[in-house]
């Protein structure tokens, strides 16, 4: 089958206002879907989270340009992408031999037989998956290979809206250490010896749920959790446990807490450093948890070196990880060039940089 990027060179003179449509998602994918929304607010164009309910009268009414689709959530597809008149990109689970995450293999996260058809009725673009680029290459293969569709990596990024930050501290939200997420069974672990374990004698401020009784302050506003992370003096930051294992999956802790001026550092996720998504001047990642802790108590008590690394890991986000960032990318690989240079102006008037979008 011929995807649709083939012919894409002709969007080049694409409409600046764009519509966009993407499934909906909970957990840490509603932050996600959040910084692309701010990003779509801030340009004055229309970004709509769907249900997966009534599909063709949704695209008829909405008419969106773009749709974001989940394999996970299949449905009729739309006359309206079956003209070509929606472009749709997709992320699909890995799909490589042998698996890049078996953990998630097993549990399912793996491309099967009518995940591929449905794809191939949708004809996206491409492909893309929040990995790093090494993990696209190493668990996605197979859909080039076998499908001829290209997959890229749209990692997650940091919010300039709801967590960059440049005011004081605040008095009530003042602590050795915080943390901001839920507890549950398969990260458990990682919280328990990257964090929990690690508290005695600091004062601190926990916000999630599920997590032992005593320990959570319970819900935090949105807007004040940049507060919280700047008026913390450590923000860990731990991942889930294939992460550790296999080194392709940030979260997006990773870039919201030095926006906000905290400071951060990472358990031992290979890619971070590996694939230069954070040089080590900029983000210091441990080797284990006693590392991170005796790091931790160092930085905690030496507030100007903290800052050293918060503001180079600040510019770093600002540089090139921001939800502008993987927006542009969407928009530079769809070849939707009008609406790429009024996002780029946009960016220079925040201060942010778009050499990646070259």
């Amino acid at each position: 089958m011929e995807h649709t990027q083939s012919s894409l060179s002709s969007r080049g003179e694409y409409p600046p206002v764009v519509r966009m449509i993407r499934n909906a998602c909970g957990g840490a994918g509603a932050y996600i879907s959040r910084g692309w929304q701010n990003v779509f607010d801030a340009m004055g164009w229309q970004y709509k989270v769907w249900n997966g309910r009534n599909p063709e009268r949704t695209f008829e009414e909405f008419a969106p340009d773009i749709y974001m689709a989940d394999v996970r959530m299949r449905h009729w597809i739309p006359t309206r992408i079956k003209r070509g008149q929606t472009l749709v990109i997709a992320t699909a689970d890995q799909w490589a031999s042998p698996w890049l995450n078996p953990e998630d293999a097993r549990n399912g996260y793996r491309t099967k037989w009518y995940d591929r058809i449905w794809i191939r009725m949708l004809n996206p673009a491409f492909l893309f998956h929040q990995t790093t680029p090494e993990g696209i290459q190493k668990g996605w293969n197979k859909w080039t290979s076998a499908e001829g569709i290209p997959v890229h990596s749209f990692m997650v990024a940091g919010d300039t809206f709801d967590y960059l930050y440049d005011g004081p501290p605040v008095a009530a939200l003042e602590c050795d250490v915080a943390y901001v997420g839920g507890y549950w069974p398969y990260k458990s672990s990682g919280l328990n010896d990257y964090l929990l374990d690690r508290l005695q004698g600091y004062r601190y401020q926990i916000y999630g749920s599920g997590w032992p009784k005593g320990i959570s302050k319970g819900r935090i506003d949105t807007a004040d959790i940049k507060l919280l992370f700047k008026s913390a003096r450590f923000v860990p930051c731990i991942h889930e446990p294939h992460s550790r294992l296999y080194g392709y999956d940030i979260v997006q802790r990773l870039f919201m807490v030095p926006l906000a001026g905290g400071f951060t550092i990472s358990d031992p996720v290979r890619g971070i450093h590996g694939e230069g998504i954070f040089s080590e001047d900029e983000m210091i990642v441990a080797d284990s948890a006693n590392d991170m802790w005796e790091k931790a108590a160092y930085f905690i008590s030496h507030p100007e070196a903290r800052q050293r690394y918060t503001e180079r890991a600040r510019a770093r986000v600002l540089r090139e990880h921001t939800y502008f960032h993987r927006v542009g990318t969407m928009l530079r690989l769809l070849g939707f060039r009008k609406a790429l240079d009024l996002l780029k102006a946009k960016m220079l008037a925040l201060g942010l940089g778009s050499s990646t979008l070259e």
